[in-house]
């Protein structure tokens, strides 16, 4: 039987809304009732401690990992859940995967395929899920690599790029898909220093035309400059959150500010 997408967020502005999460490994306790609400075109940044949480609520948001408890909603689709004329049911792996076609989501590292080059990474899912006719995909491909200043690299592959390259062209890839939010992972984190600003960069550039991002990121001053809200981890918790500057610089909870004082101490 045909099903319907359920389309009933509690906040219709927003273009995430995560409520109640709860996530487990075994017995660490990843996500402890996460709340978090996104709304169309804006920046939240995502920091905290390694293990924190930042990375598992990414791959809840998009149903890489879904929540154990709680219900997530993109672009006004409720996350692993389809509704029916004979009620709500789990979705099958080829409805979430419907549904996270809305979502871009770029990783630490990378993960292109090696075997591709970079044409062939950024057509495959457009094609294969979107179903864009291959000619469209090759022209939506040479456009976006030229927005990241990759136009030359059409034919290679990803062991012929630095990992500022590999990182845009991850970028890129994800564009293809035309989401509605993107995803950032920690995504300078894998990057020698001196690759990090080409793909800030380019994330800056998506800032700027409004596109909704959620970013992991231990890049403060990105945080600070691009970011419209800052939202603090600690033990799977969202313990602060706000303006950037206020967050960084005069954060009002312990925890956050003992963390801030060691991002200084390193940077010093």
């Amino acid at each position: 039987m045909a099903s319907v997408e359920q389309e009933y967020p509690s906040n219709n502005s927003a273009m995430v809304e995560a409520k109640g999460l709860f996530k487990s490994y075994g017995q660490v306790k990843a996500l402890d009732d996460v709340d978090i609400t996104v709304a169309s075109g804006q920046v939240v940044a995502i920091v905290g401690a390694s293990g924190s949480g930042k990375s598992t609520l990414l791959r809840c948001i998009n149903y890489l990992d879904p929540p154990d408890k709680g219900d997530v909603w993109v672009s006004g689709h409720l996350m692993g859940m389809v509704e029916t004329v004979s009620g709500t049911r789990k979705a099958t792996e080829r409805e979430i995967r419907r549904h996270r076609a809305d979502i871009g989501m770029v990783f630490q590292h990378f993960n292109l395929f090696p075997h591709f080059t970079v044409l062939q990474n950024l057509i495959e899912a457009p094609m294969a899920v979107r179903k864009i006719a291959r000619a469209e995909a090759v022209e939506m491909a040479k456009a976006l690599l030229a927005s990241v200043g990759l136009a030359d690299k059409l034919d290679a592959f990803p062991s012929e790029l630095s990992g500022g390259q590999q990182q845009r062209v991850a970028i890129a890839r994800a564009l293809a898909m035309k989401p509605r939010v993107m995803l950032f992972d920690e995504p300078t984190s894998a990057l020698d220093p001196e690759l990090v600003d080409e793909v800030l960069r380019v994330m800056r550039k998506l800032a700027s035309e409004s596109m909704t991002m959620l970013v992991v990121t231990h890049e403060m001053g990105f945080a600070e400059d691009v970011a419209d809200r800052l939202v603090f981890f600690d033990k799977g918790k969202i313990i602060e959150e706000g303006k950037p500057a206020e967050v960084l610089r005069n954060p009002a909870q312990p925890r956050t500010k003992a963390f801030m004082q060691r991002l200084l101490r390193r940077g010093q």
